[in-house]
């Protein structure tokens, strides 16, 4: 892994991982780039809407790509009140600095405090978990368990300088998605360049292949036969790809930032931008240099499908904006015109996108003309007789189906190469991490017609109440499907991030506010039902194991309790929880001297107790997970166990961090 990572922890950004997409900020987390082997580029480009008017006017002038989700899922500001409280999140880390340096978490941060952190960054961030094998580092060397065999050590000397683990927290070092291969930094310097190397993840005995010096960043493909890789070159970076053969460099003039290049899963595909903007698309094969197609110099947002391979962006075309597709064969395709959004789906095969609405809002549609029979007395020189001639204006205009053009989006999901409507009247939309293809977003309530006799003014005054009346009549929240399903969800202000569906799909939870005290709270929704009930207060993050919602609490200081929606059961003293599909996994009653606690999980029934003497784990897949105990927080050591679902396995004593991937 890389310098971007390192970074990351080092600029104090918060480690809660990011639901539904990565985006294009400066720095790269430490998530988006151990999970390379199936990259997206997915992006929002709806924003926060102060306005109605505002919110679809990127018609015309789409929001960059650096727009986050969290922006996009933040609810759209409608008017100046007072902010409503956010969901309470984990201490931030500090810099970044080596275990060894005992005695500074006493100073720095508590102990169970630094539990909760890290347990954010071990969280896979698309809540996919994959069970290949564990890489952990020891008395700086590299080491490898393959979930069979013994142990074995891959590489010696892993720093030269630089710093690759935080705490017990490393990385730099992944397995691809089949096992097939290791990947890993060697001579990390500190500036956060080192050497990359592959080696064979099935034979103890092969040899590492060193692929090249000065590597910051890298992205291998699913079966890890492929790599492509920043490295330094001059003033900026070169983008280049291994085949497991040669090196070769595709371009010049890149800049070290997050989703700056993409790999397909199956690693045929490379998509890229330089320093000047330009989008660049080029199969991999021999003489990439040479076969580079640039695309366009406009482009807002890109995303690579991960089982299509096909690239999606959007970028000008002649009456606006459109979403163009790519196949890496011939030219590119207008996939939808004059959009003012696109998204790549969680699920890495649907794009959301959204389009102004089409039709026009007419004046007879939103006014009510009380004033006629008053108005047919008037006479000039009457007084009134200057707002009648207005309101004439205003009357022709109805009669003559005039209109004028809306402000609010239509939006759809492009799947299986055809485009369903699933919202319309919508200020901002995102799609929702779950197993069925869903959409969230804020819509506007229904208009309720004008009357004349409250207007003062002509048709300009008519569409600026209308505006007015759409930004300060409020939001309703709104969660849809590809049948053209669409549910609102009840609440004063519905939070969209993190909104999570049960595993049956009838059932929504999500936080909201309390109108009356103005907590947070965790509501839960039967979807078809008007009301959502209120489940708890003060919630960390939530989650369904099936269809039960589990939750976490009353969180201070690295500590909080687990509860269950419906049961009157809670469990105290619960820190690093990590929410999977089977269970909850948690620490329990962590010892405040040294960390460790016991380790169990829970499905909102049953409590398991699966190791004592546990300092922090790191999920894998289908109640598999890994595991530090022992912990020794001055000497930055401890003993590291593999719990296959049944029983735990020592693997390894005295070992200094885990890595993420």
């Amino acid at each position: 892994m890389d310098e971007m990572e390192k970074n990351e922890l080092e600029k104090n950004e918060e480690l809660e991982p990011k639901e539904a997409v990565e985006t294009k900020e400066a720095v790269e987390t430490k998530e988006a780039v151990e999970t390379k082997e199936e990259p997206t580029q997915e992006e929002a480009s709806v924003t926060d809407a102060p306005a109605a008017e505002e919110a679809v006017e990127t018609a015309e002038e789409p929001v960059t790509a650096e727009a986050s989700v969290e922006e996009t899922a933040e609810e759209p500001e409608i008017e100046e009140t007072e902010e409503p409280k956010q969901e309470e999140q984990p201490v931030e880390a500090p810099a970044a600095q080596k275990a060894e340096k005992g005695g500074v978490l006493g100073i720095v941060i508590g102990l169970i405090a630094l539990i909760a952190i890290v347990a954010y960054a071990w969280m896979n961030p698309m809540g996919k978990a994959v069970d290949t094998g564990i890489l952990y580092t020891k008395d700086d060397n590299l080491y490898y368990y393959d979930l069979k065999n013994e142990p074995y050590q891959v590489q010696e000397g892993l720093s030269n300088g630089g710093t690759y683990h935080y705490f017990y927290t490393a990385w730099g070092a992944s397995v691809t998605e089949d096992g097939s291969y290791l990947y890993f930094s060697d001579d990390v310097d500190e500036n956060g360049a080192f050497v990359l190397y592959r080696r064979d993840a099935k034979n103890a005995d092969a040899k590492a292949a060193q692929i090249d010096t000065d590597v910051y960043d890298y992205m291998a493909s699913k079966d890890g036969k492929v790599v492509a890789y920043l490295k330094k070159s001059g003033e900026t970076y070169a983008l280049c790809v291994y085949d497991g053969k040669e090196a070769q460099t595709v371009k010049t003039g890149i800049n070290l930032e997050n989703d700056v290049y993409a790999l397909s899963g199956n690693g045929k595909y490379l998509a890229f931008t330089d320093t000047t903007g330009l989008l660049n698309a080029v199969a991999v094969g021999k003489n990439m240099e040479d076969n580079i197609l640039p695309l366009t110099d406009s482009a807002e947002t890109y995303a690579l499908a991960e089982e299509s391979g096909i690239l999606y962006y959007v970028a000008a075309g002649k009456d606006g904006y459109n979403i163009f597709s790519y196949d890496f064969k011939g030219e590119p395709k207008t996939a939808v015109e004059n959009v003012s959004s696109m998204e790549m789906m969680p699920n890495g095969r649907d794009v959301l996108y959204c389009k102004k609405s089409e039709e026009k809002v007419l004046y007879k549609d939103i006014i009510v003309d009380d004033m006629a029979e008053q108005d047919a007395k008037l006479k000039k020189g009457d007084e009134g007789y200057e707002q009648k001639v207005q309101r004439d204006e205003i009357r022709k205009a109805m009669k003559n189906g005039e209109g004028f053009e809306p402000l609010l989006q239509e939006c759809y999901v492009l799947t299986g190469g055809k485009s369903v409507r699933v919202a319309g009247d919508v200020v901002a939309a995102v799609g929702v991490d779950s197993k069925q293809t869903y959409v969230a977003g804020y819509k506007t309530k229904e208009f309720t017609p004008m009357h004349l006799s409250v207007m003062d003014g002509g048709l300009d005054m008519v569409e600026y109440i209308y505006y007015m009346s759409l930004n300060y009549g409020g939001m309703e929240v709104f969660l849809a499907d590809t049948t053209g399903k669409v549910n609102l969800l009840s609440g004063s202000q519905p939070q969209l991030d993190g909104l999570k569906l049960s595993e049956n799909g009838k059932k929504a939870a999500y936080l909201d506010t309390d109108a009356n005290t103005g907590d947070t709270i965790l509501v839960e929704i039967e979807l078809g039902k008007e009301k959502a009930e209120t489940v708890a207060t003060n919630v960390q993050s939530f989650g369904y194991i099936g269809n039960t919602l589990i939750y976490y609490f009353d969180y201070t200081e690295g500590v909080g309790t687990l509860g269950a929606a419906g049961s009157k059961t809670t469990i105290a003293n619960a820190s690093g929880v990590q929410f999977t599909e089977d269970a909850v996994y948690y620490v329990a009653d962590a010892d405040a001297a040294t960390g460790n606690g016991e380790l169990r999980a829970w499905d909102g029934k049953t409590e398991t107790t699966i190791a004592k003497d546990v300092f922090a784990f790191q999920y894998k897949d289908n109640g598999k997970l890994v595991y530090i105990g022992k912990y020794d927080v001055n000497a930055g050591v401890g003993d590291l166990y593999y719990y296959d679902g049944k029983e735990a396995r020592k693997l390894d004593t005295g070992i200094t961090a885990i890595f993420i991937y």
